[in-house]
């Protein structure tokens, strides 16, 4: 063959014929070519076996190519997992709930880091503190940070994924509980590990137990017939007046939290809570955009807009 020879072509020495350069063949191999370059391509490729067997290996680099692409594609295609959600994961939890649980403010670093330091703070003063109601503001605190933790899961004013409760298979009720139980569990060992820092005889550092507990249930139950706020408003306003009714400076910690008849108190209190919580707990299962429930029997918003 004489004369110029086409872009991409390299004249075989020990022949007459001509070869498919390097560059078109990667071309070829790894991305699409117009027609009018394909053609001929693929035209000397039925016909000469050399360029065949040099194509191979660059068709070679071409799976491993869609390989990668592939996994690519799946990586961007799965949900980025937080780490609380792969723990769930590992210990058997359903992956639609431990997304759910994962989904929530509570359970986010930016919540527990606030808690933290709002607990270490009430434990550097009850340490240093000359005065012994200084405690009290531990005992105070603790239960309150139970019961805001929880009651950002009851609803969507604080939580906007609360609307996956419309379409869950789990349940309204059910999730609420997963969910709040996820958030008790983190709240009891953060809790622990404060109260550990009190100056206090051992017995005495467990005070905070029950009424946690019981302020959980009360918001809890509150949480199934009206909005997230005034539940979780009229449940620290009647825990400021039982504080308040149960202060005493002659006692450890300056209050009757921590005697036995009181303890049992508050777990009477948190056992009705439960009680009520079990009764009133279809309203988890009907809910407006607001968060609020809705009435018995008429759809909500969130379900009309999947209709």
């Amino acid at each position: 063959m004489t004369g110029t020879q086409p872009a991409g072509h390299t004249h075989d020495p020990g022949g007459n014929s001509t070869h498919l350069g390097p560059d078109l063949l990667r071309a070829y191999a790894t991305r699409p070519l117009p027609a009018e370059t394909r053609d001929p391509v693929e035209a000397h490729l039925d016909r000469c076996a050399a360029c065949r067997e040099r194509l191979s290996p660059l068709m070679a680099d071409e799976a491993e190519l869609s390989s990668l692409w592939e996994r690519v594609d799946r990586a961007t295609d799965e949900p980025t997992r937080s780490p609380l959600e792969r723990f769930a994961l590992r210990l058997g939890v359903p992956e639609d709930a431990a997304r759910l649980c994962a989904a929530m403010p509570a359970l986010r670093w930016s919540w527990w880091g606030g808690a933290a330091l709002l607990v270490l703070l009430t434990v550097v003063a009850a340490r240093w503190s000359e005065s012994t109601s200084a405690p009290l503001l531990f005992f105070a605190l603790v239960p309150a940070l139970s019961a805001v933790g929880v009651v950002a899961v009851t609803g969507q004013r604080f939580d906007p994924a609360y609307v996956w409760l419309a379409v869950s298979p789990l349940g309204g009720f059910r999730v609420v509980l997963l969910r709040a139980a996820a958030v008790q569990v983190l709240s009891l060992a953060l809790s622990a590990a404060g109260a550990a820092g009190l100056p206090l005889p051992f017995p005495y550092t467990l005070g905070w137990l029950v009424p946690s507990l019981m302020l959980t249930a009360v918001c809890l139950a509150l949480s199934s017939r009206m909005d997230a706020l005034p539940a979780i408003t009229l449940t620290l306003a009647a825990w400021a007046v039982w504080l308040a009714a149960t202060y005493n400076t002659d006692l450890p910690a300056a209050t009757r939290l921590l005697l036995p008849g009181t303890q049992l108190a508050m777990a009477a209190v948190a056992l009705l809570g439960i009680g009520a919580l079990v009764v009133l707990r279809d309203g988890f299962d009907r809910f407006d955009k607001q968060g609020r429930t809705a009435a018995p029997g008429g759809p909500t918003a969130g379900t009309r807009g999947l209709a």
